[in-house]
């Protein structure tokens, strides 16, 4: 299953000034056999797909919350 993770980028020793920034990122993917990025195990019941999907936008969620706080 997909992980979504925010990282900053902020300017390090030696480097330009800029402002700092954050990211989304799947941080963890799995693909099928043609190389699509799947987000979600097989999923074959409204129950699977509600808790796949919910799952997803927890991590959305908390990814959000991480990312402000880091700006």
């Amino acid at each position: 299953m997909a992980k979504i993770s925010v990282f900053k980028m902020a300017p390090g020793k030696n480097d330009l000034p800029f402002d700092p920034y954050v990211q989304l990122s799947l941080s963890h993917i799995s693909e099928d056999s043609t190389g699509r990025i799947l987000l979600s195990p097989r999923l074959a019941s409204d129950m699977e797909i509600d808790e796949s999907v919910d799952h997803l936008i927890e991590q959305l969620q908390k990814a959000r919350k991480k990312a402000k706080d880091g700006i």
